[in-house]
């Protein structure tokens, strides 16, 4: 529970711009269209973008499971984006003897040159998002965001009622 001071935010009664998720997910949208736009410039959408540096940034080769598990998209989503980035050469999929049938997915050269371009685009983008913010107030929103993240994902197992 929070502190007594604190009165959550149960809906947005006090009108739509009073609802933090709101916020957050016009936030979240913003952004997405800005990652779109800018990946656009270097072949990729954002989906394919952030499935990129997930495999290029992942210590071992991930299997689609893995992906859509951290990327929190489904696994038919998952399969067909690293479907559409093998067709471009961005990565390779294969099955490992005694896997089963996971199926595993490596970047390629292609890949990691295209991931390598997209950090100008992230400081790009970032640099919009946090223009006129000093890094106490970065620092703050990075950490309360962690906390939130962190509050939702312990709940994600509950079923909303």
């Amino acid at each position: 529970m929070g502190s007594p001071d604190v009165q959550p935010q149960t809906s947005c009664s006090k009108g739509r711009e009073a609802c933090l998720g709101r916020h957050v997910y016009v936030l979240f949208h913003l952004l997405m269209r800005q990652c779109d736009a800018a990946a656009e410039e270097i072949g990729l959408t954002s989906s394919r973008w952030f499935l990129l540096c997930s495999i290029g940034e992942s210590e071992h080769e991930p299997t689609v499971g893995e992906l859509s598990d951290e990327c929190m998209l489904s696994t038919q989503a998952v399969s067909q984006l690293v479907a559409a980035m093998e067709k471009e050469g961005l990565v390779t999929r294969h099955t490992k003897p005694g896997s089963g049938r996971s199926v595993y997915v490596r970047i390629t050269d292609e890949g990691r040159q295209a991931l390598s371009q997209t950090d100008a685009i992230a400081t790009r983008i970032e640099g919009r998002l946090l223009a006129g913010l000093d890094q106490s107030e970065i620092d703050r929103i990075s950490d309360d965001l962690e906390r939130l993240i962190e509050n939702m994902s312990s709940k994600e197992a509950e079923t909303p009622r």
